[in-house]
């Protein structure tokens, strides 16, 4: 699986919504990417779909912008990018034992295998929440590890 451009980007956007949780008020999109660095209009379209799958709310007019729909303990990163890049799978091969998917030698393991990592994959990004991955980017927290889980 890869996390595309807009999944990084929704990601690093509520990411630093969720670390200006306290400040009073609407973050603005200008804030918002000049604290990323990613580029405005392409943020813009990102945050439409991010409110379009509720995980931000919008304030229009002087002082309008961004804030978070939950809270940061409540968002995981599974949703984010299912958010913007949808289901979140290894890729479309079809179902084990579904429309002939299994019609050629060994195929139906292989299946079974992409099956078994996309959950893997889904599962590891849901225990992940914008409060956690918060924490460790001031430092409250451990970063994650491959060797320390």
């Amino acid at each position: 699986m890869r996390v595309s451009t807009r999944g990084d980007y929704a990601c690093r956007a509520l990411l630093s919504l969720a670390l200006h949780a306290d400040e009073p008020g609407p973050t603005s999109v200008r804030d918002i990417a000049a604290r990323t660095a990613l580029p405005q209009p392409y943020l813009e379209q990102i945050l439409l779909a991010l409110k379009g799958a509720g995980l931000v709310r919008s304030k229009r007019g002087v002082g309008g912008g961004y804030v978070l729909a939950r809270q940061p303990r409540d968002i995981r990163l599974s949703e984010i990018i299912s958010a913007v890049d949808g289901p979140i799978t290894l890729g479309d091969f079809g179902q084990p034992h579904q429309d002939g998917a299994c019609d050629h030698e060994g195929h139906c393991v292989l299946l079974a295998i992409w099956d078994v990592a996309g959950e893997h994959m889904r599962q590891h990004l849901s225990d992940y929440t914008l409060e956690g991955i918060a924490d460790a980017a001031r430092g409250r927290a451990p970063w994650p590890d491959l060797h320390h889980s």
